[in-house]
């Protein structure tokens, strides 16, 4: 989501839209899809769900800039993704801090060093 809202503080007024597909059986609009939508700050309505067959999960961000798109996609061809995203998760943490943390605390280190601006 990091470059998600990067692109939109550049780019304020583009046009936003996200696709967000799984399997057959998945009802409602995925948690992952309504996430990206909070932080964006876009309306659900521009949520567009995709259900067939056995679809793990993708979620695509598209920004609709007048002369071009940029589409950012996230897609999960496997189950064992949440399994080893979660050993991630535990490596990442196991020195930190009793506490709550959300994925984009443990993902910033890996983006800039917070100690300097993004701009530096």
């Amino acid at each position: 989501m990091f470059a998600a809202s990067l692109l939109k503080n550049i780019a304020p007024g583009v046009d936003i839209e996200v696709v967000e597909e799984h399997f057959k059986a998945k009802s409602g609009v995925s948690g992952t899809a309504m996430k990206i939508a909070e932080t964006l700050d876009i309306e659900t309505e521009s949520i567009n769900s995709v259900r067939a067959g056995g679809i793990v999960g993708k979620h695509e961000v598209i920004f609709g800039f007048p002369y071009q798109t940029v589409r950012l996609v996230h897609e999960s061809i496997s189950r064992e993704a949440f399994g080893s995203g979660a050993l991630f998760v535990a490596e990442n943490l196991k020195n930190e801090q009793k506490g709550f943390y959300n994925f984009e605390d443990i993902l910033r280190p890996y983006f800039f060093d917070q100690t300097q601006s993004i701009l530096s």
